[in-house]
């Protein structure tokens, strides 16, 4: 039984990045349990079926639960129109068996005479044991924590779920472990010491802060491990933010890398390679069937620092181009405009898109996603595409640190330079201060009130990691749900047609409730386990 299941491990490792190393197969006929847990190489070769998992495609379908996309069709889920699954919903056995791999390595790896290779490679399971539950506990809460491979007479199945306080801090010493054994730089581009910094800073800083803003308590000493966490990143001097002094450009070329090994930004990157390791996403984004919403547009800056509302600079939204005019260039290095563009075909011809259009298979807002996109013909064949992605990035960690040192009431203008003003300084912006020097009367209406300072945070936050996938988590942390019920977020452009804002969903009011803060448990698995119970709201 343990052979075949060795055996089915195996067969799933498969090319998950770039490099000859990953690919990497054991002999079938000679695994067994007797025969595997025996080398560094055999923890490396089970840890690759993981990597693929580090960095989702089409990641910028995450944000159309929230406010800053719209969607052809609503979201079920934030529209509340989602149903208690009879099974699986994320709770399933399928949905557990990552861990359960993990904790299936650990186990046999505990016997093993622990060298330094033998300890740098369990450090990379237990980074991803981590990984995995840092997705439950965001989706469910409470879990169960589990520290071997359960079968199916274990006592665990029938267990209640631990609490978030305890699966938090099991999973930190995971992490810990990881940053001691890891080496500082990976010359294969697997994990080293400063992704798994990373990592605890984005665990710490999510359950810090939802802690704080749900009312859990308990949520200093998660804000303060998440500040020294970016400390550790930035005081070793080996990241920068990306710029070649091109404020107009360094932005969206940022992300539209065919080769990001070696970008001073890349904590950990996902490289591609032709014929080895290919995506879709361009070509999912030229038929995203989403957009951003207006009132996503209108949370840009314009260039004097000062946002629509207050800025003498702004120049209206009666004509489609007007709205980019005098805006913080990162606008337009996220969404399309006329004049950039649109296709680049093999022979050199180029084809521009006339906006605005409001296309259902394309993009229903006319706010077309940017980032990511590349105009060329070449990465937009099927299953092509090879340029690369960011796992961890330099820019986010640093929104991170500036983000826990405000919430522990620790920020300084020398924090602020150290980490938002870097990020402006690359698209040429005005600083931020910490007096902020204004009051934006369309700030968010946030449930929880906060300062100034927190709301531009948030604001930098929202444009600088747009379709990136984080706003979800954002929202959900900071208890923000209400504000997918500004009317705003169904809107796209003006039509230039009628005059009014085109509305995604005619005569459909959206009404945030709280329960969607958790999803709700399967009732095949409430029903086997009595000692389970169902997430607020969804009884």
């Amino acid at each position: 039984m343990k052979r075949l299941y060795i055996l089915a491990i195996i067969t799933c490792i498969t090319a998950l990045a770039c490099n000859d190393d990953f690919m990497e197969r054991y002999p079938l006929d000679s695994i067994n349990d007797d025969t595997y847990w025996r080398t560094p190489a055999d923890i490396k070769m089970y840890a690759n079926q993981f990597y693929q998992d580090l960095q989702p495609v089409e990641i910028f379908y995450e944000d159309d639960r929230t406010d800053n996309q719209g969607p052809s069709n609503r979201n079920t889920y934030v529209w509340n129109l989602y149903s208690v699954p009879t099974s699986g919903g994320g709770w399933g056995k399928s949905d557990w068996l990552r861990i359960r791999r993990c904790n299936y390595a650990l186990v046999r790896i505990a016997d093993m005479d622990k060298t330094d290779e033998i300890l740098m490679y369990e450090a990379e399971i237990r980074f991803f044991k981590s990984f995995y539950y840092f997705e439950k506990i965001r989706r469910f809460g409470d879990v169960p924590w589990l520290d071997y491979d359960l079968q199916t007479n274990s006592e665990e199945l029938f267990a209640p779920r631990d609490s978030r306080v305890t699966v938090v801090e099991k999973m930190l010493e995971d992490i810990d472990f990881a940053i001691s054994y890891l080496p500082e730089v990976s010359p294969d581009d697997r994990l080293n010491k400063y992704a798994s910094y990373a990592l605890k800073a984005e665990v710490c800083l999510y359950e810090g802060t939802f802690r704080k803003y749900h009312n859990l308590g308990n949520y200093e000493s998660l804000l303060q491990k998440a500040a020294e966490a970016c400390e550790a990143v930035i005081g070793s001097g080996l990241f920068s933010v990306f710029t070649t002094g091109d404020p107009d450009n360094d932005y969206f070329n940022l992300f539209v890398q065919y080769e990001l090994k070696g970008n001073v930004e890349g904590i950990m990157i996902q490289r591609y390679l032709q014929d080895i390791r290919m995506h879709n996403d361009v070509r999912r984004l030229a038929e995203a069937f989403t957009g951003y919403t207006k009132d996503f547009a209108e949370s840009y800056l314009c260039k004097d620092g000062l946002p629509i509302a207050l800025s003498p600079l702004y120049q209206g939204d009666a004509v489609f181009g007007d709205e980019f005019v005098n805006r913080d260039p990162r606008m337009r290095q996220s969404i399309l405009t006329s004049d950039r563009p649109y296709r680049i075909f093999d022979d050199g011809s180029i084809e521009y898109k006339e906006l605005p259009q409001f296309e259902y298979t394309q993009c229903p807002t006319s706010y077309f996603i940017l980032k990511g996109f590349s105009p060329y013909e070449r990465d937009r064949s099927k299953e092509q595409c090879i340029i690369d992605n960011f796992i961890f990035r330099y820019g986010k960690l640093l929104l991170d640190y500036a983000e826990a040192k405000a919430e522990l009431g620790e920020i300084t203008q020398e924090v602020l330079d150290q980490t938002i003003n870097v990020l402006r300084d690359r698209v040429g912006m005005p600083h931020l201060t910490v007096d902020v020097g204004f009051v934006d009367p369309n700030w968010p209406d946030w449930e929880v009130p906060v300062t100034p300072l927190i709301n531009e945070i948030r604001r930098e936050r929202r444009i600088e990691l747009a379709a990136e996938g984080s706003r979800w988590d954002d929202l959900v942390r900071w208890k923000a749900g209400k504000l997918v019920e500004n009317v705003k977020t169904v809107l796209g452009a003006r039509d230039p047609i009628t005059g009014e804002y085109f509305v995604l969903y005619p005569e459909v009011e959206r009404v945030w409730d709280d329960r969607l803060y958790l999803y709700p448990l399967p009732l095949e698995d409430l029903t086997l386990n009595n000692n389970l119970t169902q997430n607020p709201g969804w009884e």
